[in-house]
């Protein structure tokens, strides 16, 4: 590894590591000891959320590598899920900052250049948005009669695929360019039906932790709740949106007639189980990853 590559790197790693550091104070001076004690009752919801959890990043994880290998990125065996994972010792840099340690250590281990990697990164978040209006579209629009529900999922999702190539198109001379046709192939539709997925097990896991709360919540309004408030948080670029993740929440439960005084609570947990937790499992990764790339020399 050069000089002009291991510096850069080098400050990177500490600046992750200063506002991980920072977002455990942050966690550890909260009240997430008094959501754990008052949630030792209820370790099955607990089990099953976590277990959902996992499931949605398997199938995030399953999406990310089917993108990478779609522009010539070619992982294997035991550094695809680690790879992976350690995007998640990045979940506290701003404005998801985070997903280009995946595209660095792809770099490094050889598996391919920073630019697809991160395009790989940049076509997941566009899909997984997609995903979440399209959701949401079809969740209101079954509201008003069942069959409309379908309508306006392919409606929004193929309107949103339309306008990416169709930008594309007059982007195929750039650096950041996709082969034409990319967003108006079956493929990428598959995607988003699996994006949409995976944001339906991220709807299912708030409604298991609010369902029994006084005032309650309907599955179907944890699907319009938990996709919405999730990518409005991430949108305002705040790190890993703390702050604005649960202020929606809350509201939004609020305005369901969920109890106030459990609201803390029940954000307090979700948050627990399905973003903060997912931390130092990231870091865990990260390191692995790093003594993998050492056995790599010369492959910057």
């Amino acid at each position: 590894m050069s000089l002009r590559s291991r510096y850069p790197r080098l400050v990177a790693f500490i600046l992750l590591a200063v506002l991980t550091v920072c977002g455990a104070w942050l966690l550890l001076s909260g009240d997430w000891r008094a959501a754990l004690g008052q949630w030792r009752g209820r370790l099955p919801i607990v089990a099953a959320v976590l277990g959902l959890r996992i499931m949605d990043l398997a199938l995030d994880g399953l999406i990310w590598w089917w993108l990478l290998r779609s522009l010539g990125i070619r992982l294997r065996g035991l550094s695809v899920p680690l790879v992976y994972l350690a995007g998640y010792a990045g979940l506290l840099l701003p404005a998801q900052l985070g997903r280009f340690v995946r595209s660095d250590a792809i770099v490094r281990l050889g598996a391919g250049p920073f630019l697809e990697a991160a395009k790989a990164e940049a076509v997941l978040v566009f899909l997984s948005g997609v995903s979440a209006v399209a959701l949401l579209a079809a969740a209101v629009a079954y509201a008003v009669s069942p069959v409309l529900a379908p309508v306006a999922l392919a409606a929004v999702a193929a309107a949103f695929l339309f306008f990416a190539e169709g930008l594309f198109r007059l982007l195929s001379k750039t650096p950041i360019r996709l082969p034409a046709g990319y967003w108006w192939h079956g493929k990428t539709f598959l995607m988003v039906l699996l994006c949409m997925l995976g944001w339906t097990l991220a709807g299912v896991q708030l409604f298991l932790i609010a369902k029994d709360l006084p005032g309650g919540i309907t599955l179907w309004q944890a699907l319009i709740v938990a996709p919405s408030n999730l990518v409005l948080g991430s949108s305002t670029g705040l790190p890993g949106g703390i702050g604005a993740v649960e202020g929606l929440l809350g509201a939004s439960l609020s305005f369901l007639q969920v109890s106030s005084s459990d609201l803390p609570l029940a954000v307090a947990v979700f948050r627990l189980l399905t973003f903060w937790i997912w931390i130092p499992a990231g870091w865990l990764a990260l390191l692995w990853v790093n003594r993998l790339a050492a056995g790599n020399p010369g492959r910057e």
